[in-house]
């Protein structure tokens, strides 16, 4: 546990590299049992409870998006971690971003996995905004898969809802404070990463369609974009593919300059 503001639970193993997993709103650092999994024998592997969510407990008043990036690099610094790979689902995002571009020699690679990172992109923020009229009530609940991921996997779909319960702050909440002016950034501002960017995209992801995904790509000079058969949370619906295009992506040698 490390002392902050709000005492932020995390968990690591491994060796080498540092890869920090940014869990969604859906989540918590037990999602990422895949990956660590995957990458603990080549990497030092490290998950947190993002303020609010599991054992990172603090009450809805004291939720604070805008202190994401700044949590993040306190655990850097308590780690000892000069910079790192930060591979970001969904609400995990907006830390990622943030902490590129308030910190940029502490952010290796760039991974946004069905996010639009907090920036301020019209057709993301719309998404959002009429996921409600788009997809049934039902569907609604389940946003966080793909429609067939019960069916396909009926074990792995209870084992994500039994994660999302070890949290505790309603998601209106997470949802209004994400989405607040002041807490989303300009694409101006998006726009003067150089570093590295990996975008995941769901094939069925409802919450930020392939179509959102790509404009958000073409926006920044650096993105590319990987799309994967999935809903929102390829990572844990579809990781052997997730995984292994993430570990040629950390692989990969940045060009001089």
């Amino acid at each position: 546990m490390l002392e902050h503001d709000v005492d932020l639970y995390y968990t690591e193993l491994g060796e080498g590299q540092t890869v920090v997993f940014c869990h969604g709103a859906g989540g918590n650092s037990a999602s990422w049992f895949n990956q660590f999994g995957a990458f603990m024998n080549d990497y030092h592997c490290v998950a947190y409870d993002c303020r609010g969510f599991g054992r990172s407990i603090c009450s809805a008043e004291e939720f604070d998006c805008s202190k994401f990036g700044s949590d993040a690099i306190a655990l850097l610094d308590h780690l000892e971690v000069e910079s790192a790979y930060f591979v970001c689902q969904s609400m995990g995002g907006w830390t990622g971003v943030r902490v590129a571009l308030d910190y940029p020699d502490r952010v290796r690679k760039l991974v946004l996995s069905d996010t639009i990172g907090g920036i301020a992109l019209a057709a993301g923020i719309e998404s959002i905004q009429t996921l409600g009229d788009r997809v049934s009530d039902t569907r609604l609940a389940h946003a966080a898969l793909a429609a067939v991921y019960p069916e396909r996997d009926p074990a792995g779909a209870f084992l994500y809802g039994q994660i999302s319960e070890f949290n505790r702050l309603p998601q209106s909440v997470v949802v209004d404070a994400l989405f607040i002016e002041a807490n989303l950034i300009p694409i101006e501002a998006a726009q003067t990463l150089t570093l590295p960017i990996l975008i995941f995209s769901g094939t069925d992801d409802v919450l930020w369609p392939p179509a959102v995904l790509e404009e958000l790509c073409e926006l920044l000079p650096s993105a590319e974009r990987c799309e994967i058969d999935s809903g929102h949370s390829p990572y844990f619906e579809n990781p052997a593919v997730f995984n292994q295009v993430l570990a040629e992506f950390l692989q990969r040698k940045v060009p001089p300059g």
